[in-house]
């Protein structure tokens, strides 16, 4: 019987912290409070769906955003984001991955920075994914930032932190995920970019071929025809336990792949339904590759998840998501 009571406290304090938001009362109090309560009450956390990355404890985080309960009688609302860049959700981790990572958080650690967020792997020493949206407004006049290629001072007391170095003499570029070009809004946008976090290796033909070709397709979509474009690019290892590895450990993708969902102007992730355009891409980390077109490389988001070990798109509804996921794109590829 007490054990009932003390049930009904808890999901009475959940409805009463979610009534306090619905009704708007003083914004930054309210919301602090309700993240401070939601966690006290121990809610937020479903056993049964797949792993979440363990929320950084740099500077460059921010906490996990509360998830409140519907009104009654209206739709359900789509959770706050914890960023702009995280809009269609934190990918998660999927099957058997997903009970390796409760072990292991360390090779899951969510870092969200103004520019993008990333998963960072310890054991690997280059992030899972990166995630950032691109507009317009992701473009300016700020100069490509000069010198080398920085270590990020966010990661935890202890991790290894990556160097310019690492990568030296390797015979790997430094390949960027959220494109240099892509942060050009100010100094500081385009410097973020060179942190090693958002940096894998990648053969140069790859860096400097069809990945680049797509890179440039985005920057058309967004620049000159006003989309709005959700981002998620990373490394693909294909269930190697022990990958190759350049400098103090830094881990070789076999491949890489990107998914770009592409808005329509005006649109935002609300207008997000099973006909949006949605762009994803494989591609191997190899030599002989410099001349390819990237529209060769098309797949499904279902091919990438099984791949990456991830689910993707995770705020987007259900069916939605079935929809997105298994089609190829057959748009036009744009770039040069």
């Amino acid at each position: 019987m007490g054990s009932n009571r003390k049930r009904q406290r808890k999901s009475w304090g959940s409805r009463a912290l979610v009534a306090l938001a619905v009704a708007g009362l003083s914004a930054a109090g309210v919301k602090c409070g309700l993240e401070r309560g939601l966690e006290e009450l121990g809610l937020g956390r479903g056993g049964d769906r797949p792993s979440r990355p363990s929320p950084s404890s740099g500077r460059s985080s921010s906490p996990s955003p509360p998830k409140g309960a519907p009104t009654k009688g209206a739709p359900s609302p789509r959770p706050p984001a914890q960023s702009a860049h995280l809009e269609l959700g934190v990918p998660a981790r999927a099957g058997a991955q997903s009970a390796r990572a409760e072990a292991a958080a360390a090779d899951d650690h969510l870092m969200i920075k103004p520019q993008y967020a990333l998963s960072y792997n310890r054991s690997r020493n280059v992030a899972n994914w990166v995630s950032w949206r691109l507009d317009a407004a992701s473009f300016g006049d700020a100069p490509r930032h000069r010198g080398k290629f920085l270590a990020d001072a966010a990661l935890p007391d202890g991790w290894y932190r990556v160097q310019h170095d690492d990568y030296t003499g390797s015979g790997f570029d430094r390949g960027h995920m959220v494109r240099s070009e892509e942060r050009t809004r100010t100094p500081d946008d385009n410097k973020a970019t060179f942190l090693l976090t958002n940096i894998l290796p990648q053969r140069h033909d790859l860096n400097a071929g069809p990945w680049l070709r797509l890179e440039e397709a985005c920057q058309e979509l967004a620049q000159k025809q006003r989309r709005v474009l959700f981002v998620i690019a990373g490394g693909l290892f294909d269930g190697r336990a022990r990958p190759d590895t350049i400098g103090k450990g830094v881990a070789v993708p076999d491949a890489f792949f990107k998914v770009a969902v592409v808005l329509e102007p005006g649109q935002g992730p609300d207008d997000i339904g099973p006909a949006t355009r949605v762009i994803a891409a494989v591609m191997p980390n190899e030599a002989g590759i410099l001349d390819e077109g990237w529209g060769q490389y098309r797949t499904t988001v279902d091919e990438i998840e099984r791949r990456a070990g991830y689910d993707l798109l995770t705020a987007l509804p259900e069916a939605v998501q079935r929809a997105l996921e298994a089609r190829a794109d057959d748009g036009p590829e744009g770039g040069r």
